[in-house]
């Protein structure tokens, strides 16, 4: 595994891929090895398909997570092992539900709740700026311009670049974390070495343990503050094509989908972290 392993690493790096794509990919074989206990070479398409029949109906794994599986190893087949891959997958019928969408209220009584610091600023940015967790975690102390009150995100999703704009209350907070912790590179760094960004699971771990002790009874993960982020700032008035651009999306249908959950907008952005006490070092 460790030569196939390595191969997969040099034709991901030799495309450009993100980090957090390679770590998927990676993941996704050494599952396929770990399922099958034999040679990846060796497969034939009937056991390609227990696989991914295992994905879904044993690990009852999403059509989106599936989906990364099937792209690692259809990218492996193609330019690793040099062999076709042509699976065909039953997906389940998939129920379109609308997410339980976060309060300001809910989101400020949950950071409330966050015993550490750190954790609440980590949680506060991802709200107040709209940050994917793996965003978060992969910021650098020098992606921070607190002149021009922005952030550059570094490989987001689909391993594309951008900067998003940080509202003054974010910025007064990572100034007064910078004050604390003295970062040098990762802003947020290993709670183990500091060598490298912190794993998410501690902070979904603090966030779980924040949401019980609010008692606020909708569902929260870290990405329920990217989803409130959105919607708050369409309710304040923020254009679409803007939202577009904070959030990250390729495409301005994806960022479309939070009007159907709106009931009227306005045309401006709005400070969701104003007059809060938020990591201010009180």
């Amino acid at each position: 595994m460790s030569k196939l392993r390595q191969a997969l690493h040099d034709e991901i790096t030799l495309r450009g891929y993100s980090e957090c794509t390679r770590k998927s990919y990676v993941y996704a074989v050494e599952q396929l090895a770990a399922f099958v206990n034999q040679p990846i070479s060796t497969l034939n398409d009937g056991q390609l398909q227990q696989f991914f029949k295992y994905l879904s109906l044993k690990k009852r794994l999403s059509p989106a997570t599936i989906m990364l599986h099937l792209n690692a190893i259809h990218f492996l087949y193609e330019h690793v092992l040099h062999k076709s891959f042509d699976i065909r997958i039953c997906w389940p019928k998939r129920q379109h539900k609308i997410p339980e969408l976060l309060s300001k209220s809910e989101v400020k009584g949950i950071l409330a709740q966050v015993d550490s610091e750190r954790y609440r600023v980590m949680l506060a940015l991802m709200y107040a700026c709209g940050l994917r967790i793996s965003e978060l975690l992969n910021l650098k102390v020098s992606d921070i311009d607190g002149e021009r009150e922005t952030i550059k995100v570094r490989q987001g999703k689909g391993g594309r670049d951008r900067f998003v704009v940080v509202p003054p209350s974010a910025l007064h907070m990572l100034r007064c974390y910078w004050q604390h912790y003295h970062p040098s590179d990762w802003l947020f760094p290993s709670n183990i070495d500091g060598r490298g960004p912190l794993h998410a699971t501690s902070l979904r771990k603090q966030l779980k343990a924040a949401w019980r002790r609010s008692g606020v009874k909708k569902a929260c993960s870290p990405h329920s503050f990217r989803h409130a982020y959105a919607t708050h700032q369409l309710e304040a008035g923020m254009p679409l094509h803007q939202l577009q651009h904070q959030l990250g999306h390729r495409d301005v249908k994806t960022t479309s989908r939070y009007l159907h959950w709106l009931p009227e907008l306005g045309n401006s952005g709005k400070d969701l972290l104003a007059d809060w006490e938020v990591g201010d070092g009180q």
